[in-house]
Order: structure tokens, then C-alpha cells, then sequence
């Protein structure tokens, strides 16, 4: 009876038209890929430039329009505590100024969102007086206050002096909750601020007695704002505030207080200066 051979090896090394067709179809899809992760790449440096060049050009036209509008509401301010105004000249006065001090904010945020986009900021620390700085923000806060009919309080810690931080920044970020608070309440109302630092954190605590918040989990968030032409300045100032504690490696935390009002709770990095 005769043997038979079965030569099984050769055949599995053989690919069928349908194999070939597979592999090219695959290389195909690969350099495809390639390609568009080539073109992904060189669009997103595209936008990098752009929003580069954006935010300088904005910088800049923030730049030259501060400092016309600083003198219009410099001469107004003249206007109002030295000449003798009729009443509607006073009234118009006050609402030039009114309107110059909401278009400066407008005009600070966005040289903030402009250096916040540039890059990664450089933090300026230094030794000051923490006491004195709550006092510089509650004088520029109060105009407001007065406006809103609203009382501003400000306590820290005993042994609390001075700190080591970045002053700058800091004012600007108190500021910025500080008006929060007080344009989220009503006449007779008191808005109270405290600091004490626990180690080598910095804890200042902004009490309002406003409406509760609903949904704190959407205060930040940038979708939520309102639309153009309704847009709250101190809602948009406080998302470009919690940037700035980012930068500062700190934190925002909103609670609804039991007692009525909002709590605002900032924490950051910061140090007492050595003996």
C-alpha cells in the first residue's frame, strides 16, 4: 500500500487574494492615519499662534483704552467732590462713572484672560501686611457696598501680621470675591471677612447674607454665564479669580450656609515670614 504525503506547512505560509487585499487595506488605513495626525499637529500649532497673537492684540487695546478711560473717570471723580453740580449734572456725572468703572473691569478681565492665555505665569512673592491689604481691598470695594447699601466687616487672627505671598494677586483675587458678595446682597445686609493661616496655608473666609446658591457646581463654570449683552462682570470675574488661584496653587470652596447667605472659602500657599 502505498504512503502518502500530506505537506501541510508550505500551504499555511501561502496567503490567498483575499489575505493580500487585507494587509494593503490595513497599510492603507495606517498611512492614512499618518497623514491626518500630520495635518492634526500642524492645525493645532496654527491655533497655538493664534491665540497667541490674539491675546497680545488684546493686551495691548486693553492697554490703550485704560488709560483715556482713566482720565475720563479721574476728571469725573474731580467733578463730583470739588464743583458746586446742579442736581442733573450730578446725576450725570455719576453715571459716567458708573458706566467708567463697569467698562474698566471689562477691560481688566480681559487683560487677565489674555496673560492667563499667553502662558504660565510668574508668581512675585514678597512679606506684607495681610491687615493692610484687606483694608486697601475693603476701601476699594466699598463705593460699591455704599451703592448696594451693603456693610462690609474685615477681622484676621491675633498673631496673624504679616504673610509671604503674592501680593498682587491676592488683592486682585479678594477683590474679586469680595464683589461677588456684596453685589449678591440686598440693602442693611453685612458682608464679613476673616483670615488666619493654619501652617503654611493662607484660609480667608467671605460670609454674604444673599440668596443660597442652587447649583454650586455650575458657579464656575464658563458655559454657564450669561449670554452677551447680559453678562454679570462680577460673575465672569470670579471664574478669572479661581484661575488665579490655580496659579497660585490654590483653592475656591462655595458653601450654603445654614444661617442664610453663601460662604466663600480660599485657601492658598503661604507663609509667615521666619523670626
Amino acid at each position: 500500500m502505498a504512503e502518502k504525503t500530506v505537506r501541510v506547512g508550505s500551504a499555511r505560509n501561502k496567503k490567498g487574494p483575499a489575505g493580500q487585499v487585507d494587509d494593503e487595506r490595513v497599510a492603507g488605513l495606517i498611512e492614512q492615519l499618518k497623514q491626518r495626525t500630520v495635518a492634526l499637529e500642524e492645525a493645532n500649532r496654527e491655533l497655538r499662534h493664534v491665540s497667541h497673537y490674539r491675546s497680545l492684540f488684546l493686551a495691548r487695546m486693553s492697554h490703550e483704552l485704560r488709560t483715556p478711560l482713566t482720565s475720563i473717570m479721574g476728571f469725573t471723580e474731580i467733578l463730583l467732590d470739588q464743583e458746586k453740580l446742579t442736581e442733573p449734572q450730578r446725576r450725570f456725572c455719576q453715571k459716567i462713572q458708573n458706566s467708567g468703572m463697569q467698562l474698566l473691569t471689562s477691560l481688566n478681565q480681559l487683560v487677565d484672560l489674555s496673560r492667563l492665555e499667553v502662558g504660565p505665569a510668574e508668581l512675585f512673592l514678597q512679606e506684607f501686611s495681610l491687615r493692610e491689604t484687606l483694608r486697601e481691598v475693603c476701601a476699594a470695594v466699598d463705593r460699591f457696598a455704599q451703592k448696594q447699601e451693603v456693610r462690609l466687616e474685615y477681622d484676621l487672627e491675633p498673631d496673624l501680621t504679616t504673610v509671604v505671598s503674592d501680593r498682587g494677586r491676592l488683592r486682585q483675587i479678594l477683590y474679586t470675591f469680595l464683589a461677588w458678595s456684596v453685589s449678591r446682597s440686598k440693602g442693611g445686609q453685612c458682608v464679613k471677612t476673616y483670615a488666619d493661616i493654619d501652617g503654611g496655608s493662607l484660609r480667608i473666609q467671605i460670609d454674604d447674607e444673599g440668596e443660597p446658591v442652587k447649583d454650586i457646581l455650575r458657579v464656575f463654570d464658563p458655559e454657564e454665564t450669561p449670554r452677551a449683552g447680559t453678562t454679570d462682570l462680577n460673575a465672569l470675574g470670579i471664574i478669572i479669580g479661581r484661575r488665579l488661584l490655580e496659579v497660585m496653587k490654590g483653592t475656591v470652596i462655595l458653601q450654603n450656609r445654614q444661617s442664610g447667605g453663601l460662604r466663600t472659602l480660599i485657601q492658598l500657599p503661604a507663609g509667615q515670614p521666619k523670626a
